[in-house]
């Protein structure tokens, strides 16, 4: 499931031309594209966690640092690209 999940995920962006050429980190960890989609999921897709202001709970089940003051925007950041 989460290989299929890149795959489709790796051709969705090629198609509307903004290839991801490397993975995206938060903090000094690479973020796991099949964990953050899932966690977004999990707590009921984006425009859910948009408006109840859970990127930072998205962050925390990434395993980020709890010290981060600007988390929860870089995971939303991550996530929107």
């Amino acid at each position: 499931e989460e290989e299929a999940f890149l795959v489709s995920l790796h051709k969705f962006m090629r198609e509307r031309r903004t290839p991801i050429e490397r993975i995206p980190h938060l903090g000094f960890k690479q973020i796991n594209l099949w964990k953050i989609y899932k966690a977004v999921e999990k707590l009921g897709a984006y425009e859910l966690v948009t408006g109840r202001r859970l990127w930072k709970n998205v962050y925390d089940e990434l395993g980020g640092s709890p010290g981060s003051t600007s988390a929860a925007t870089c995971t939303r950041r991550h996530y929107e690209r």
